[in-house]
């Protein structure tokens, strides 16, 4: 009965490299191959890590609060709501007699007071509530001053009838009340500018770990090419020096030395 020879898979490597440069230069790409592909599953695992831990930071920080409406959305909504008063606004700047360029600068003045005033009432509604009720009186006021602005536009200048000024001006005192409290509970909606960094690192954590286990999956596919092509030429190599119940291990050792797995 015949005894198997040990495999030696770096003989059968160096005697297949030193036939053919071309073989040489594929079993050298392959090893390179290899250890690219697993620094780049490394990159694509640390990746992976910090998006999870970013995910739990940010899950974290919404779990403590009841606000969770994306914050750029719910600023835009706000932004829209004041953007709303501004033919209202204008109404009360042109009561000022003042010229075009003035009414403007007015009517911005008054728009600004507004978007102020909608992110006070946000900012003091849960530390300070004093603060935040002495705000929501100056709006009041700020508001029903705009209105007495309106009528006397609209009684002075256009119908002449107090009644119908009077209809005028409570109607678009009612909407610019409407649009301030729409425009603050938007605010209240949002989440908070801790969670919204939380969240876009989360977001960007994630797309970063995407981008790296697609690199990574690319390396492995090249790498799985290079080595599976050079252990084609192995096999060749094998059939005709190895046993046939040696071939499978020697594959599999060539396969883990390519790998940079074995010796």
């Amino acid at each position: 009965m015949t005894t198997s020879q040990p495999i030696d898979v770096a003989g059968v490597i160096r005697q297949l490299n030193e036939s053919n440069d071309a073989l040489e230069d594929q079993y050298v790409r392959a090893r390179a191959a290899a250890d690219q592909a697993t620094r780049a599953e490394e990159a694509a695992e640390q990746a992976a890590s910090i998006a999870r831990q970013a995910k739990i930071t940010h899950r974290a920080i919404q779990a403590e609060q009841d606000r969770h409406a994306p914050l750029p959305r719910q600023v835009m909504l706000a932004l829209l709501t004041v953007a709303l008063d501004g033919v209202a606004c204008y109404f009360a700047a042109q009561a000022l007699d003042a010229s075009q360029d003035t009414t403007l600068v007015w009517t911005l003045l008054f728009l600004a007071a507004l978007a102020t005033g909608e992110v006070g009432l946000d900012l003091y509604r849960d530390h300070h509530k004093l603060a935040w009720r002495y705000l929501v009186a100056f709006l009041a006021g700020f508001v029903v001053l705009l209105g007495l602005l309106r009528f006397r536009y609209l009684a002075t200048t256009q119908t002449g009838d107090p009644v119908a000024a009077t209809v005028g001006a409570t109607l678009f005192t009612a909407v610019t009340a409407v649009l301030v409290f729409f425009g603050y509970r938007a605010l209240r909606a949002a989440e908070t500018p801790q969670a919204w960094r939380a969240r876009q690192r989360a977001r960007t954590a994630r797309r970063v770990a995407e981008a790296a286990r697609e690199s990574a999956d690319r390396h492995a596919v090249h790498r799985d090419q290079l080595v599976n092509a050079y252990l084609g030429q192995v096999r060749r190599v094998a059939l005709r020096t190895c046993a046939d119940g040696q071939l499978p291990l020697l594959e599999a050792a060539a396969r883990e030395h390519l790998l940079g797995k074995g010796p």
